[in-house]
């Protein structure tokens, strides 16, 4: 455990300019944009609408950055160590390939996107008020209904935690048998692996195989998508010909989210007690076992 702890201090030490940048670049560069920008079709007498639109936008810039660039540096892991040879010094410490290897994905694949998206939500907060200061000035903000407005982000943080956890185990075994064909492979592994699997399915698109090969990817993907959308509530903002947001609508997602939110905790969990879930983290511990495999070869 000491390893693998001082493996994740290393990706902390190593990447923790990026990682910040990745969500203080996006917030200065929307702070810069307030004065010039406004929000579209949303004519409101108060500020929480704007501020919540202008919040959850930002929130989904960061997040689109963050799994970029999660996914560009985990296909990219297996190869890292030996390109600057740094793999015979890990190698030299007392503990398995497996912590050398596991604990940078643990890194990238997870501890980054959720540290990113709980900045993200402050970050979203700051270009929401300037935006909604903007707009209605500071009298407006003095009238805001902050604790809502709190609730609501800090359970939505809650959510995405729980959510973000849970779509990385789906697509685990995807993610890491792109990994150890990298590994393998080199460079190329990892898109001859798209393309051979998409020539098949293609090619033999009738056969049993071939079309139990594209459920279950499907099977995956939409195990991704039920673990960040929670369906069962409306919470488009609507507004009428001329802009006008329908405020009463509007306040009643705003104070039910929480409860939404909390109530819906369970069945979001309960979602992965699917069989295909724990299939897909077998495939993914096979393909880890090739990725320490590789490693064991590469000294």
């Amino acid at each position: 455990m000491t390893l693998f702890n001082t493996l994740l201090l290393r990706e902390w030490l190593q990447y923790k300019r990026g990682w910040i940048a990745l969500v203080v670049a996006p917030v200065l560069v929307l702070l810069a944009l307030v004065p010039f920008s406004q929000v579209e079709g949303i004519n409101a007498p108060t500020p929480e609408p704007i501020a919540l639109i202008a919040g959850l936008l930002t929130l989904g810039l960061v997040l689109v950055l963050a799994i970029a660039v999660s996914a560009y540096q985990l296909l990219g892991l297996a190869r890292r160590d030996q390109q600057d040879r740094s793999i015979e010094f890990w190698a030299s410490l007392p503990g398995g390939d497996a912590a050398s290897i596991g604990a940078p994905m643990l890194a990238h694949g997870l501890l980054m996107p959720l540290g990113v998206t709980v900045l993200g939500l402050l970050g979203g907060a700051i270009v929401g008020s300037a935006m909604a200061f903007k707009e209605l000035g500071f009298a407006a903000l003095e009238q805001t209904q902050w604790a809502a407005l709190f609730q609501a982000m800090l359970w939505l943080g809650i959510r995405l935690v729980v959510g973000l956890t849970l779509a990385a185990l789906w697509l685990a075994p995807i993610v890491v048998a792109l990994m150890a064909a990298s590994a393998w492979i080199k460079r190329w592994g990892a898109p001859l692996l798209v393309i051979a699997v998409s020539a098949f399915l293609n090619i033999y698109k009738h056969e049993p195989v071939a079309e139990s090969i594209r459920a279950m990817l499907l099977t995956q993907m939409a195990g991704v998508g039920n673990s960040l959308v929670q369906t069962g509530a409306n919470f488009v903002v609507e507004s009428d010909d001329n802009g006008h947001v329908n405020m009463q609508g509007f306040f009643d997602m705003l104070f039910g989210f929480p409860g939404f939110a909390r109530e819906g905790l369970p069945q979001v969990l309960q979602s992965a007690m699917h069989p295909q879930f724990f299939g897909g983290l077998i495939v993914a511990a096979a393909c880890f076992w090739l990725l320490v495999l590789h490693r064991r070869h590469s000294l």
